[in-house]
């Protein structure tokens, strides 16, 4: 019912109105559903063992098919290669406009220790000996949004498999 009111109202409406009036017509569960956040490319993550301080980089992006325009307040990330890479927060606050795909997120970035080199480099010394076979790299992320009608989580869907690292 909620979706349908909120399509009703118009997005026009639901901008002018206060939010606490928004609140009391549009369920946050109808605004949450319409939200989706996903990895960016089918290669979402970049392992950068070369540098001068080796990092993992995540690459995210954001579907709000809602008619709320979003503020993504932040993005807790999960990296593992086998076992537990990286642990972080994406802090950046970003708007992301109703009805709209944004892939300009900056990237979430964590340093990577000795251990979890040698484990990243164990599965691609893996990978080289079995073409065929995918990495054991996964990345698990939660965004965290502030709208109109409140605030919300919404868990990354699509790459919560394997990862080509």
């Amino acid at each position: 019912m909620g979706g349908i009111l909120l399509e009703f109202l118009g997005g026009r409406l639901v901008d002018w109105l206060p939010g606490w009036l928004v609140r009391w017509f549009v369920p946050i569960a109808s605004v949450q559903r319409d939200v989706k956040l996903l990895p960016r490319s089918k290669s979402p993550l970049n392992f950068s063992l070369n540098e001068a301080t080796p990092t993992v980089r995540a690459y995210f992006q954001i579907v709000n098919h809602s008619g709320v325009d979003l503020i993504l307040d932040r993005i807790v990330a999960e990296i593992w290669a086998g076992q537990p890479v990286a642990y972080g927060v994406m802090g950046h606050r970003m708007p992301i406009a109703k009805h709209a795909t944004t892939e300009d997120i900056p990237a979430f970035q964590s340093p990577l220790t000795a251990e979890a080199i040698s484990g990243i480099k164990r599965i691609r010394e893996q990978q080289q000996a079995n073409p065929g076979s995918t990495g054991n790299s996964t990345m698990i992320g939660t965004g965290y949004f502030d709208s109109k009608v409140g605030s919300f989580k919404v868990q990354l869907i699509g790459h919560e498999a394997d990862v080509q690292a």
